[in-house]
């Protein structure tokens, strides 16, 4: 007996969802509640299992195909396995307890972001159209492939600011691989894109004699080893920051593009950009502003961790208000991050280096590095970038003050 199984609902004002990895091919028999794919929406990444017991006889759609919600998902000939399962639910009762998030987006549910799922935006980028111009008119103000067809034709619609006449044609050679772009790098790649479409980014450059700020955190690595806490550099920008937030509260903001408005945020929520097999996601450390040097750390490891592992929650993924990213441990010496907006600024850490600088007329040694900052210049000017930085370079440059917050 036949058995189609429909893509559940996945949660609220979600009508899509991206295919991302099959876990079971046709011919293999499942289990009642066995995974059957992993479908990634705007918000996260969840896995769908199995309501029913039976034998895969069709997978409707592969890797990066786009299926709607109450689409066929996975046919089943139950067979002689529908006696032992349980009684299926009906596809939208069975949805809350099917899907179980693995890890959301970088930043999927971004403050101001146009509802639209992924085909949607696709769809609309196809046709030249900026899909935060086009008036939704599905559940909560969602765009829908209406709306996009609507705007082709007349309706009121704000053209990209850059449409490529042509792509270029790639060639086949002899030796070449392809990759399809699915899944998390496909959600990197398209926010990367809009966020240098829409933010107007510029990059400060300062050098921070770190000399003082190693030396500290070698002398407080003991104490926090015995909490059990793995401490980097991290938490001291991290808080550095926090302060010079006070000082310069409007780079601890997100822009709200269809309000046109400047959202300056009271709590310091600080995201941190982790790399992972899976791609760039940026876990958030809540309320720093609260918090002392070793709970920042604490909470940093524990995130950096679950994140890498894809436990991390949804929640835990977003609500940022600034973002740290650092490379230096791999060794880079500078580099120009690219704004996670909404937010108007990041701050980028490089290595550490000795380097030969003078000093009170006398060459001496010490440990430098670059901090490359870039800030959203529709908000941000470039005075208030290079002040904010200044602050930031006092404080780690004395990073003894850091700890008399909240120790």
């Amino acid at each position: 007996m036949a058995f189609v199984f429909p893509l559940p609902e996945i949660g609220e004002g979600i009508v899509e969802g991206e295919v991302v990895a099959w876990k079971v091919g046709v011919g293999d028999a499942v289990r009642v509640d066995q995974p059957l794919c992993d479908i990634m929406t705007d918000k996260a990444t969840v896995e769908i299992s199995s309501p029913r017991a039976g034998t895969v006889t069709t997978l409707f759609g592969k890797p990066g195909d786009i299926i709607k919600v109450h689409a066929p998902l996975v046919e089943l000939d139950e067979g002689g396995a529908a006696k032992a399962a349980p009684a299926a639910a009906p596809a939208h009762a069975h949805a809350a307890a099917a899907p179980t998030p693995v890890a959301a987006a970088p930043i999927a549910t971004a403050s101001g972001d146009t509802r639209a799922a992924p085909a949607v935006r696709r769809h609309a980028r196809e046709e030249g159209l900026d899909v935060h111009a086009i008036a939704g008119t599905g559940a909560k103000g969602r765009v829908t492939h209406a709306d996009v067809d609507a705007a082709v034709k007349g309706a009121p619609a704000m053209p990209l600011a850059k449409v490529p006449v042509a792509l270029p044609q790639v060639r086949a050679s002899a030796g070449d691989t392809r990759v399809k772009i699915i899944g998390l790098r496909r959600k990197i790649a398209e926010q990367m894109r809009k966020s240098r479409q829409t933010a107007a980014h510029f990059t400060y450059v300062e050098e921070v004699d770190c000399t003082r700020l190693v030396e500290f955190r070698e002398r407080l690595k003991g104490r926090a080893q015995k909490a059990g806490v793995k401490l980097s550099f991290l938490p001291f920008f991290a808080k550095a920051c926090s302060i010079a937030f006070r000082e310069y509260p409007n780079v601890n903001a997100v822009m709200d593009e269809d309000k046109g408005e400047l959202v300056v945020r009271g709590d310091h929520n600080i995201g941190f950009a982790v790399d992972t097999a899976s791609g760039l996601f940026v876990p958030v450390v809540k309320n720093v502003e609260q918090k002392t040097i070793l709970q920042i750390a604490a909470e940093l490891a524990d995130l950096a961790d679950r994140t890498r592992a894809g436990k991390a929650r949804a929640d835990e993924l977003t609500g940022g208000t600034f973002t740290i990213t650092g490379v230096g441990n791999i060794g880079g010496v500078l580099a120009t991050p690219i704004l996670n907006i909404p937010e108007v600024g990041i701050l980028g850490t490089n290595a550490i280096r000795d380097q030969a600088v003078v000093r009170d007329g006398q060459i001496v040694i010490r440990k430098m590095m670059m901090l490359s900052n870039s800030f959203d210049h529709r908000i941000i000017d470039g005075a208030v970038g290079a002040r904010f930085t200044a602050v930031v370079k006092e404080l780690i440059e004395a990073p003894e003050s850091l700890v008399l917050e909240l120790a």
